[in-house]
């Protein structure tokens, strides 16, 4: 996340625990334990076998459960999680209207979605995708992130909330 971000991303699922789904996990055990602290339960979602493997072969906490899955169509019935976080994962994302509406799909009514981006994926697109995808921006950040994909090292963090 960029600067300022981490506070949000530990606060956020703190006000209302439950359970979040992080799709695009990624193959970090130290990351999936860090977020596992401020949900009820977490869904740890990356369609790469390896990057599971990796997870499991760290300090994985009781609350968390692996699962192979792509973005695109996410393998849970309809508002099945209370929250999704997805960082970084739209820089892979072949079509993000579609994995938009896959979030709100498995996202229960009152639910948020907390996305980060390098700030060289145009913020007006993930503007015009939640519209299309029916949720609303509630929140949106940009800061400081030397891991951020392109030249300009910043990265915004959008939170999305799904209301009807």
């Amino acid at each position: 996340a960029g600067q300022g971000q981490p506070d949000i991303v530990a606060t956020r699922p703190d006000s209302r625990r439950g359970v979040v789904a992080s799709v695009g996990c990624g193959g970090s055990s130290e990351k999936v334990a860090a977020l596992a602290r401020h949900c009820r339960r977490l869904l740890a979602i990356d369609k790469s076998p390896e990057g599971l493997r990796s997870i499991q072969r760290g300090d994985v906490p009781a609350n968390v459960s692996l699962c192979a899955g792509d973005a695109h169509a996410l393998p849970f019935i309809d508002t099945s999680v209370d929250h999704i976080v997805a960082f970084g994962l739209f820089a892979y994302v072949i079509d993000t209207i579609r994995v938009l509406h896959e979030f709100r799909r498995v996202c229960r009514l009152g639910g948020w979605i907390m996305v980060t981006n390098s700030v060289s994926h145009s913020p007006q697109k993930f503007r015009d995708a939640a519209a299309e995808a029916s949720l609303n921006i509630v929140e949106e950040h940009e800061g400081y992130c030397p891991a951020a994909s392109g030249n300009v090292k910043r990265r915004q963090l959008v939170i999305y909330e799904r209301q009807n």
